[in-house]
């Protein structure tokens, strides 16, 4: 999933790799180029892409399919407490990584209150930045929170509904739809968005440059983490509890709804955590699909790291941190460390 999800990154090489190309970011600029791209070559990248993370991920499910990870009550894990430098030579690595990841947030979030102006940043600490973010950039914070939040609903929806096939639905059915739902997950962002362009930029139905689209692009990118974490959640169900409901006069529907449905909730509830946490962050996709009235926090980030409105830049940063940190807090608590997504 690392090399998938890295091979998917936009943002990070877009942004700090200058003189470093990588396909994503080939992709976005033959397809987004004001100075006539390749569109041709753009989808030939994003046909390449598409290949490495399918056959990644094919080779992963396989070789999972393969091994028994089942743990029996008879051997349990030995547990071993470390003590003196032995504690140290684990602990220390851990806490250097985590404190190296860290490290950039508090930056952005003390770079926020800077003070500066169109020269750059000058001596002193202001709330300039966040004047100027919710006077002249207010329509991108709103846009962000509203198509995730409108996103999130009809992934709860669907990712209950999906969930539910995936683990009931024994056999080729339950396997095809989870690896399809699997697919936009694994797939770029700028190659999903180059699809809708392509797929809904022309009659009977044009979306290109509406909220719709996006919408869409967060539905079909983000799903995966719901579908996973109520399959998760089914999984520890026993069908005999819905059979029973079935056989003393209920339809299944009822069933889905009255039984199922609400054991499935908290999977259900924290994999949606996570999707919204994820579509507040996104970029890639977005950066192909707004238009003047649809900029999300991610791509004004980007617009204006581009200017070099550097302050403006850490302010919506650090709004997207702190949304990013009391939702995963939330999910952290509501998941119980029950969830994967892989």
């Amino acid at each position: 999933m690392v090399f998938m999800t890295s091979l998917a990154d936009f943002g990070t090489p877009m942004l700090i790799g200058e003189g470093y190309m990588v396909l994503p970011v080939l992709v976005y600029n033959e397809y987004m180029s004001e100075i006539g791209g390749n569109a041709h070559l753009a989808s030939a990248l994003s046909v390449i892409i598409v290949l490495c993370s399918t056959t990644v991920l094919l080779v992963q499910k396989y070789y999972v399919s393969r091994k028994n990870y089942v743990m029996t009550a008879m051997r349990p894990p030995k547990e071993e407490v470390l003590r003196g430098f032995k504690r140290f030579l684990v602990t220390f690595p851990v806490m250097l990584v985590t404190f190296v990841g860290i490290l950039p947030q508090i930056v952005v979030l003390i770079t926020s209150f800077i003070k500066c102006d169109f020269t750059g940043f000058q001596k002193g600490f202001s709330l300039g930045s966040y004047i100027t973010i919710f006077n002249r950039l207010w329509t991108n914070i709103r846009n962000t929170f509203v198509f995730s939040t409108v996103a999130i609903v009809f992934i709860i929806a669907l990712g209950m509904l999906i969930s539910y096939i995936v683990v009931r639905q024994k056999g080729v059915a339950g396997q095809l739809m989870d690896l399809i739902i699997m697919f936009p997950f694994v797939i770029p962002g700028a190659v999903l968005g180059i699809s809708l362009i392509v797929a809904f930029n022309k009659p009977p139905v044009i979306l290109t440059g509406t909220a719709l689209i996006i919408i869409i692009a967060f539905v079909v990118r983000k799903l995966p983490y719901t579908v996973r974490s109520g399959s998760a959640f089914l999984q520890q169900m026993d069908p005999s509890v819905e059979e029973a409901s079935i056989s003393l006069g209920v339809s299944p529907m009822k069933t889905f709804g009255k039984v199922t449905a609400r054991l499935m909730a908290p999977g259900v509830l924290s994999g949606a955590i996570l999707s919204w946490i994820t579509c507040i962050n996104e970029l890639s996709s977005s950066v192909m699909l707004y238009g003047g009235k649809t900029s999300t926090i991610s791509v004004a980030i980007y617009t204006e790291v581009v200017r070099n409105s550097y302050g403006t830049a850490a302010a919506l940063a650090s709004i997207l941190t702190v949304s990013t940190v009391v939702m995963l807090l939330i999910f952290l608590k509501v998941s119980k460390g029950k969830v994967s997504i892989v």
